[in-house]
């Protein structure tokens, strides 16, 4: 606020302390006439910045204590906001009117500590200073405002609110003489602010020339050859929470190049981060996670060693229990799985992380330990001398039920209200989001079969990768635009295809549960198993070149076949089972076989059949298995496939390759899912495939080196 005041008179020149006061008083006696009473305990910190000009010094003054408001005419209250006001002491010894005034952008409740610094050449040798003021927000939350004062010009440079009461600090990082801004970005509501438990965290901000800027764990851009590899592998183990491994290769880089500024600042940065989170890893509150949340999964896997697995895996066992996990079970579910699954995205091969994220789906799912089973599987596949690792396999092999207590949460079968219209009109649901609302966008998720979702358990309630594939499929099929973010006609779009799988399920007879094939998910030698099935084929240009694709690598793969395909190419569909391949029913022309009568699904079954036969005799024996087009299926179809000696077979891996959304996003996907006994569908028919056949070599070579076998789905 603006308001002008008149000068006082000149006066001789007094003490600081005094000048101060007599500041103060001038900067308050405007707010004090427009807010009365209300501005009563208002104060302010008076302070000379250092700086002049041929009229005289500046002085600054910030606005502290309660702040006031009034309510005008129309009954509106009108607040009043902390400010930063510039003043000039003239040189004849009297105080300048405002030169100007900023409010403090953080709003904070109170303004505590004012800091002016030199901002060295920041300002290219400008008469400046830096003003740093921190305040209070809220209960516990604290605010951080750097302004710069050059002359009769002011303005804000950064602004920052932290959930906790130290906001951050300022230190010249690399000794240039210019200081950086270092925000807290803690997490200090991890489980709760009494729990003492936080997500460590601090964000670094550098001046460029003109402005302060976030000082982001990323590549720099001028790099080649070697220390561009190594970059690279730097910001995917900082990016995997892998902070150990990641400052240590930080700083070998930066050595092989001193002289360059973006490798320098990579490894400040990583390394600032890895302080926080290591010197935090253990603590008390919660000392599995927090050492997860630093990577640290030796230590993390070694308190799950020192217990029995009956102890290791009990929702209230010596992990949840004593803990501030206790009163949040879905919070460490949610941190655990989504930690663990982002460094195994770095470190696939690493026994404990398999460990850790075996517990987290074990507490996410108590009644369905399949997950954990097979994680554990993995982890001793790693670790095969690990007599914990042994004993723990053994155990969850001998459960049906994680033991321990459950906190209080509906079962999976009931599902948790959802945000209601009006909480659309201000937000949405998206990635990183936490809390009940994910949890019952989860469950509906899991209702809709088309999707393919799988429930992540009653425990989980993180929008993750596989949460926003699963909203971008619904929003494709209800032709929303494809955002992966959850929207008011989003949720209504999600709310009535449950609706609809209701409906269906409650005419079905029989039942209508989805149809599955037995498969294991590790080989005789305990290796992970992946299914590897195609659709829509054969096609004379697609299939040959997936058929080649799949020899290089010695895998073998399910090729669901359309009979008028085959009839139509009969020396590829010999081919492929002549290779060892599973040629498998998938209709005769693709007909959608929940919406056809009964003569026509068993010409469409049977015809393939015979088509198959033609091609390849009998070694095609036994065509066991049927995949539904767009899978799509009812108690008809499910009791229509039975009485033909079919097995009806989905997937639960779809990189949606027939969109063509290029060749490294379905490798993506579908490295990102692949896990023992997924099956993972692609396409070699029905249109162009050569984005399919290029990530299919990227996904076999990649799934090769991390141990992965290659079976037949229906054999």
């Amino acid at each position: 606020m603006a308001t002008t005041q008149p000068t006082p008179a000149p006066s001789e020149d007094l003490p600081l302390e005094e000048l101060a006061a007599e500041l103060v008083g001038i900067a308050l006696a405007p707010i004090v006439e427009v807010f009365g009473e209300s501005a009563d305990g208002l104060t302010a910190h008076a302070f000379p910045l250092g700086t002049r000009d041929a009229e005289g010094t500046f002085w600054a003054v910030v606005t502290n204590g309660p702040q006031p408001f009034y309510v005008d005419e129309d009954e509106n209250v009108i607040n009043f906001f902390h400010l930063v006001a510039l003043y000039r002491r003239n040189n004849d010894a009297s105080w300048s009117e405002s030169l100007g005034e900023v409010t403090l952008e953080t709003a904070p409740h109170r303004t505590h500590t004012v800091e002016v610094l030199d901002p060295g050449p920041l300002t290219a040798g400008e008469d400046a200073a830096l003003i740093a003021i921190r305040g209070q927000t809220g209960a516990h939350g604290s605010t951080f405002d750097v302004l710069l004062a050059q002359g009769r010009w002011l303005k804000t440079v950064a602004s920052h609110i932290s959930g906790t009461p130290d906001s951050g600090s300022l230190a010249d990082l690399d000794g240039d003489g210019v200081v950086e801004l270092l925000f807290n970005t803690s997490n200090a509501y991890v489980f709760c602010y009494a729990c003492a438990v936080q997500e460590k965290g601090e964000q670094v901000y550098r001046w460029t020339g003109i402005e302060y800027e976030a000082v982001l764990i990323e590549a720099p851009e001028n790099l080649d050859g070697d220390l561009a590899s190594r970059a690279d592998l730097v910001v995917r183990r900082a990016g995997a929470n892998l902070w150990r491994d990641a400052a240590t290769l930080a700083i070998e880089t930066s050595r092989l190049a001193p002289e360059h500024e973006g490798l320098r600042w990579l490894s400040i940065v990583v390394n600032r981060m890895a302080t926080v989170r290591l010197g935090y890893a253990g603590s008390a509150g919660q000392p599995l996670l927090t050492n997860v949340f630093a990577g640290e999964y030796g230590a993390a896997f070694a308190l799950m060693e020192a217990l029995s697995p009956e102890e290791a895996f009990a929702l209230d066992g010596p992990l949840v229990s004593g803990t501030a996990a206790e009163t949040d079970l879905p919070a460490m579910v949610s941190y655990l799985l989504f930690y663990a699954d982002e460094a195994l995205k770095v470190r696939g091969d690493d026994a404990a992380i398999h460990a850790v994220r075996a517990l987290g789906q074990a507490l996410a799912s108590p009644d369905e330990l399949n997950r954990a089973r097979s994680s554990i599987g993995r982890a001793l596949g790693f670790a095969p001398g690990n007599r914990f690792l042994q004993e723990a396999k053994a155990y969850l092999d001998s459960i049906d039920v994680a033991p321990g207590l459950p906190p209080d949460a509906p079962g999976p079968e009931v599902l948790l209200d959802g945000p209601d219209a009006s909480y659309f009109e201000e937000y949405t649901l998206g990635t990183g989001d936490q809390g009940r609302r994910v949890r019952a966008l989860h469950q509906r998720l899991a209702r809709v079969r088309s999707l393919g979702f799988a429930d992540p358990g009653r425990y989980y309630r993180v929008y993750d990768e596989a949460t926003r594939e699963a909203v971008l499929k619904l929003q494709v099929e209800a032709g929303l635009p494809p955002t992966g973010v959850v929207d008011g006609p989003t949720w209504e779009a999600l709310e009535a295809a449950v609706a609809k799988e209701q409906q269906q399920s409650e005419q079905a007879e029989p039942s209508t549960t989805p149809p599955t094939v037995t498969h294991t998910a590790h080989g005789g030698a305990g290796e992970p198993v992946v299914y590897l099935t195609f659709d829509d084929g054969p096609h004379p240009t697609w299939t040959p070149r997936v058929l080649e694709v799949l020899a290089r690598h010695g895998a073998k793969a399910t090729f669901f076949v359309l009979g008028q395909s085959v009839e139509a190419y009969p020396a590829l569909a010999a081919r492929l089972v002549a290779e060892g391949h599973d040629a498998e029913n998938h209709t005769f022309d693709h007909a959608s076989l929940d919406r056809v009568d009964r003569e026509t699904f068993i010409a469409e079954v049977r015809d393939t059949d015979d088509a198959i036969h033609a091609a390849a005799g009998e070694e095609a024996d036994p065509i066991a298995c049927l995949r539904p087009p767009y899978g799509a299926y009812d108690a008809q179809t499910s009791a229509l496939a039975a009485e033909l000696g079919k097995r009806l077979t989905l997937w639960n891996v779809d990189p949606q390759d027939w969109r063509r959304p290029g060749a490294e996003q379905i490798a993506a996907h579908l490295l990102a899912h692949a896990r023992p006994g997924a099956i993972l569908l692609m396409h070699d028919g029905g249109g162009e495939r050569s984005q399919t056949v290029e990530a299919l070599d990227t996904v076999l070579r990649e799934l090769t080196a991390r141990g992965y076998a290659f079976a037949l789905l229906c054999r």
